[in-house]
């Protein structure tokens, strides 16, 4: 290992370890702006986990490129300001993790529900959801704020952050803050996808809830789901719909944003289609997509395919 590798190491480790956590003591608003200050800071040194752990080279080249693409009437100057209020986003994002992690009780901080009436009347009807979010926003503490609903939340992620690649104290830090989410699920928890998928259609078929985080591009062995999204008809994962289909669920959307000091919880209407919903949200905000490198990663599919 180089000498700069071994000191990036070390800032991982401390700045996952220490900095997050001390910035989630403090004051709120304190410990907002230094996060954002974070975020800044790594844009402008390009510095990203998923780029440094697979040696993703082209990983901040497909982040412009995307956003340039959701942003075309803007100038290449607002590009990169958007690339670098992506990385503030996920700061935050990280950010609100730490805060869950040592214990802070989110459940008090401001919070606006748009649409929470029409979905707690349908829960009546069907109390099975699948909930369809994306890296977007506060998507961690949306899925907590789900608590609301008084129905277990099981929520999907994957185990791609136990990978030997990635610095041991990253994985930590997601281990903590999938248990720390717990206490907020009405007796759910995170589970990864991987090997849990029957755990996930069990769960579903008495009541509850699914959250998966739906944005990411089909695995090459699946057949991926195809909708028409930001401007072309591109495949994803098929975990979200093939879970929905197997337990009769109803299949909804929902996304949260920090807007004028009030964490803002929007679901999708009755019979909006879900990835339209995200597509919706990203195309109002698309540097608050903190995935946007995946926009170029998703496979193009032919209407007649």
């Amino acid at each position: 290992m180089t000498f700069l590798g071994r000191i990036q190491r070390i800032w991982v480790a401390f700045d996952y370890q220490v900095v997050l956590p001390l910035l989630a003591c403090l004051p709120l608003f304190l410990g907002r702006y230094l996060a954002a200050k974070r975020g800044q800071l790594y844009g402008y040194m390009e510095h990203d986990w998923r780029k440094f752990s697979f040696q993703d080279g082209a990983f901040h080249q497909r982040l412009e490129a995307s956003l340039a693409q959701l942003l075309p009437e803007e100038s290449k100057q607002a590009h990169k300001l958007a690339v670098i209020r992506r990385y503030q986003m996920q700061s935050l994002e990280e950010w609100e993790a730490a805060c869950l992690i040592v214990g802070r009780d989110v459940s008090t901080w401001p919070v606006r529900f748009e649409g929470l009436e029409e979905v707690q009347k349908a829960l009546l009807d069907n109390p099975r959801v699948v909930f369809l979010t994306a890296h977007f926003g506060s998507s961690i503490l949306g899925t907590v704020l789900l608590q609301k609903l008084g129905l277990p939340v099981l929520g999907m992620s994957s185990n791609v952050v136990e990978m030997p690649c990635v610095h041991p104290s990253i994985s930590a830090f997601y281990r903590k803050k999938y248990a720390a989410m717990g206490r907020y699920l009405n007796g759910g928890e995170i589970l990864h996808r991987e090997g849990n998928m029957m755990k996930f259609t069990r769960f579903l078929k008495n009541r509850g809830i699914v959250v998966i985080v739906g944005d990411l591009p089909p695995d090459s062995n699946e057949k991926p789901t195809v909708r028409d999204f930001l401007g072309a008809s591109r495949g994803f994962a098929s975990g979200p719909v093939k879970l929905s289909h197997l337990a009769k669920a109803s299949f909804r959307s929902f996304v949260c944003e920090y807007q004028s000091g009030v964490y803002v919880v929007r679901f999708s209407e009755p019979h909006e289609e879900p990835y339209g919903f995200v597509e919706k949200a990203i195309r109002a905000n698309p540097s608050t997509w903190w995935a946007a490198d995946l926009l170029t990663l998703y496979p193009k599919i032919e209407p007649s395919a």
